[in-house]
Formats: structure tokens, sequence, C-alpha cells
């Protein structure tokens, strides 16, 4: 039997909403969503390089967030390599 230890952490309120649906749709323990998602995530880490990992989180500045809604608004039109790409 591999030794087990306890780990503490808060989460977000949504976090646990999700883990706790997780949890009782799918009939598995909450150490075990736990450690299999934290193995999955590392071994990500590990395998995946550094630079084309998206965060799941971004924090921005007013001023960034404030150019990135004005980019949303905008709704360019699609690229000529754009298309090309979705339509392969």
């Amino acid at each position: 039997m591999t030794a087990t230890t306890q780990v503490s952490a808060y989460i977000s309120e949504e976090t646990k909403v999700a883990v706790d649906a997780y949890v009782k749709r799918h009939g598995v323990k909450k150490g075990f969503l736990i450690e299999e998602a934290l193995r999955y995530h590392l071994s990500a880490l590990r395998e995946i390089p550094a630079d084309v990992m998206v965060p799941a989180r971004l924090v921005l500045t007013e001023g960034s967030m404030a150019e990135v809604a004005d980019l949303l608004d905008r709704q360019a039109a699609p690229t000529e390599a754009l298309k090309q790409l979705l339509r392969d």
C-alpha cells in the first residue's frame, strides 16, 4: 500500500461546487479526483513546453482589459489563412 499524506488548500466556492458535482455524478471519492487531477496537471507541466502552456486564469490590468474588450468589440472578419485552416 502506498503511503498517503493529507494536503490542505483553499479553493474557490465555484471549484468546490464543481468538485462536489463531479464526485456525485461519477461515484468517485474527492481524494481520488484531486490526486488524479494533480498527477495529470504535473505530468502536463513536465511534458508540454512552458511557452505553449495557456494558464487557466489570466490577470489583466485595467488598461489591458480595456484593450481586450476593444478587440472583441471590433469583430474583425476572418482572414483567408483562418478560413483555409478551418476548411482543412
